[in-house]
């Protein structure tokens, strides 16, 4: 199991810990209440995404995920009150001559603007750096998303390029523009 991530940010700080079953019903709410914001940043998902059959699912298969060494997924909640208020992720993990790791993130629309996917991004960042002695961190955004691209920029992340139909999102395949970041920077 990944240890929880404290990080500071405007306002407070956040913590980050794997999704627990507890968790279950703030994420189901939070999910509920931004499907549409969320949709042009993420794939399709239909209401079966928010039962209780498919989170068990997904906490078992990050259960394996972790196990394996292949990805961290963590939940962000604001410091002083637990409020979940998103999530923040690293898979793919690439071990041997690699040592990279890709990174995805999202908070809830009331949330945004706060310094909370900030924080988070770099807490996974020193989780990914620190504790398991990768390299190299990638992030794919869509060019018109300018506040992730904003925020990447800002904290050290490089744009490498654009990966061409890299992403089915929101029905669509849509290019992406690559940034990463690298131990040494």
């Amino acid at each position: 199991m990944p240890k929880d991530l404290f990080h500071p940010c405007t306002g407070g700080g956040v913590h980050l810990h794997m999704p627990k079953w507890s968790d279950f019903e703030d994420w189901a709410a939070l999910r509920t209440a931004n499907k549409e914001y969320l949709a042009p940043w993420e794939p399709i998902w239909d209401e079966l995404h928010l039962s209780r059959s498919s989170y068990k699912t997904r906490l078992e298969t990050f259960k394996k995920m972790i196990a394996a060494d292949r990805g961290y997924p963590f939940h962000v909640f604001r410091a002083d009150d637990k409020c979940l208020v998103g999530a923040c992720n690293l898979t793919n993990v690439r071990r041997g001559s690699q040592q990279s790791v890709q990174i995805g993130y999202w908070i809830g629309e009331r949330y945004v603007r706060q310094g909370y996917a900030r924080a988070a991004v770099q807490a996974a960042l020193q989780f990914a750096f620190n504790d398991l002695g990768l390299h190299r961190v990638v992030a794919a955004v869509r060019e018109h998303n300018q506040a992730s691209v904003k925020l990447l920029e800002s904290i050290g992340f490089e744009r490498e390029g654009v990966g061409r139909g890299y992403l089915k999102i929101d029905g669509t395949w849509c290019d992406h523009i690559i940034y990463a970041r690298l131990s040494s920077d």
